[in-house]
C-alpha cells in the first residue's frame, strides 16, 4: 500500500508532531487567555480563539482534519479497490457531521421528550438520552466495521485494531469527560470553584478530542508505516 498522499514523506512521528503542535498552540493560546481574562488583564477571551467554541478557528481546523482523513481514506479504497478504507472513512463522515452539527446531542434532546423516564431520573434525562444516541451511532459503526477484525485477513484487522483505539479515545474525551463535566459543572454551581473546574473540564475534554484528531490524521496520512505484508489488498 502506498501513501494516501506521496508527498506527504515524513515519518508518522514527525508528521503526528506537527500536527499536535498545532493542537498544543491552540490549547495554551485558551489558557493563557483565560487566565488573562480571570486575571483581568483582558475583559473577555477572543471568541474565535476558544476550542470550546463551535465554529470558532480551532474547531473549524478539526473539521478539515477529518475532512483530510475521509478523502484519503476514500482515495485508498478507489485507488487499491479495497473497501475496508472506504467502510472506515463512513465511520469518520459520522464523526464529521456529528463534531460538526452536533446529532447526538441533537437527538438526545428528542429522546429526552420522548422516553418516559422516571422521577429520580429525570433531572440527568437529557445526558442520559445523549447517552443513549450516542450509543445508536456506536451500533451504525459496529455493523460498519465488525467483520473487518475478523474475515478480511491480518491488515484489515490490525488496521481496523488501529482505528478503534483512536475511535475509543474519542468516546472517552467526547463521552466519558463530557459527562464528568456536567457532573462537576452541577456540583460546583454557587462555589468558589464553579468558574475553573468547569472551564478546565471543557478544555480537557475539547484539547483531548483535537489531539485524538490529530493521531488519526498522522496515522492515515503515513499508513505503510503498520503494513506487515507487501501488499495488504484485502478481499472485499
Amino acid at each position: 500500500m502506498d501513501r494516501p498522499f506521496p508527498i506527504v514523506s515524513q515519518s508518522f512521528r514527525i508528521v503526528l508532531l506537527a500536527v499536535v503542535a498545532t493542537d498544543l498552540a491552540f490549547i495554551l493560546t485558551d489558557l493563557l487567555a483565560f487566565i488573562a481574562e480571570k486575571a483581568g488583564w483582558i475583559s473577555v477571551v477572543p471568541p474565535f480563539l476558544k476550542i470550546t467554541r463551535d465554529e470558532a478557528l480551532p474547531e473549524l481546523v478539526g473539521y478539515l482534519k477529518w475532512l483530510v482523513i475521509i478523502v484519503a481514506l476514500v482515495w485508498l479504497s478507489i485507488r487499491d479497490r479495497w473497501s475496508v478504507p472506504f467502510r472506515w472513512s463512513l465511520v469518520f463522515v459520522m464523526i464529521l457531521i456529528d463534531d460538526s452539527v452536533q446529532i447526538h446531542e441533537t437527538l438526545g434532546l428528542i429522546l429526552w421528550d420522548v422516553i418516559p423516564f422516571p422521577p429520580s431520573l429525570v433531572d440527568r434525562g437529557e445526558d442520559i438520552s445523549e447517552m443513549i444516541a450516542f450509543g445508536c451511532m456506536g451500533l451504525i459503526a459496529m455493523a460498519l466495521t465488525a467483520t473487518l477484525f475478523t474475515r478480511h485477513g491480518p491488515i484489515a484487522r490490525e488496521l481496523s485494531i488501529r482505528f478503534l483505539m483512536i475511535v475509543a479515545g474519542l468516546v472517552f474525551f467526547g463521552v466519558v469527560l463530557d459527562f464528568l463535566h456536567q457532573l462537576i459543572s452541577v456540583a460546583s454551581k454557587g462555589t468558589a470553584m464553579d468558574g475553573l473546574l468547569p472551564p478546565f473540564f471543557s478544555l480537557l475534554e475539547d484539547g483531548g478530542e483535537m489531539i485524538m484528531a490529530s493521531i488519526a490524521l498522522a496515522f492515515v496520512l503515513t499508513l505503510p508505516g503498520f503494513e506487515t505484508s507487501s501488499r495488504p489488498i484485502a478481499a472485499v
